[in-house]
C-alpha cells in the first residue's frame, strides 16, 4: 500500500508501505574466485532480486507522478516479525534499491539523509518509508539523556 499525502497546499510527502518481512542485499550476495561479489538472478539466492523488485512493484502501482530530481529526507522504519533482525545496516540498500528500480527518483544517491528505525511487528511484519523533499523539509534531531 502506498499512501501519497498531502501535509498542506504545494506540500508533499510520500509513505510508501511494503508488506513482508525486509530482506537484506548482504545475506544473498555470492562471491567468485576472485572475490568478486555478484547477486544471482536465478535460485535460492534470487530473493534479494525478486524483494527489489517487489518493493519497486508497489511504488510503480501506486504513484504516477514524474520522476523526484531533488534529494530526498528518507525515513525508513523495518517492522520485523520476530528479534532475528541481523545486521541491520545492510536493509537500507535492498529497499534503497527498490525505490530507484521503481523510477520514482534517477538515482538512490538521492535519498539522504536516511534515518532507520527497527520495530518487532509479529501480525505484520513490513517496510515504511517515507520521502520528504529537500526543498521543502528540514530535518532535525535531538539526542538527550534520558530522566532529563
Amino acid at each position: 500500500m502506498i499512501i501519497i499525502t498531502r501535509v498542506k497546499d504545494g506540500d508533499n510527502l510520500i509513505k510508501i508501505v511494503i508488506p513482508g518481512r525486509p530482506i537484506s542485499k548482504s545475506n544473498f550476495k555470492l562471491h567468485n574466485v576472485h572475490g568478486q561479489a555478484w547477486m544471482p538472478s536465478k535460485g535460492k539466492h534470487s530473493k534479494y532480486l525478486a524483494y527489489e523488485n517487489m518493493v519497486a512493484g508497489h511504488i510503480n502501482r501506486q504513484y504516477q507522478g514524474e520522476a523526484i530530481e531533488e534529494n530526498l529526507i528518507t525515513i525508513l522504519k523495518l517492522y520485523f516479525p520476530d528479534k532475528r533482525i541481523g545486521d541491520l545496516h545492510n536493509y537500507p540498500k535492498s529497499i534503497c534499491d527498490g525505490i530507484e528500480k521503481s523510477g520514482i527518483i534517477k538515482n538512490d544517491k538521492q535519498l539522504k539523509p536516511v534515518l532507520l528505525f527497527d520495530f518487532i511487528d509479529k501480525e505484520n511484519p513490513r517496510v515504511e518509508i517515507e520521502l520528504y523533499p529537500i526543498s521543502e523539509y528540514d530535518i532535525k534531531y535531538d539526542v538527550f539523556k534520558k530522566g532529563c
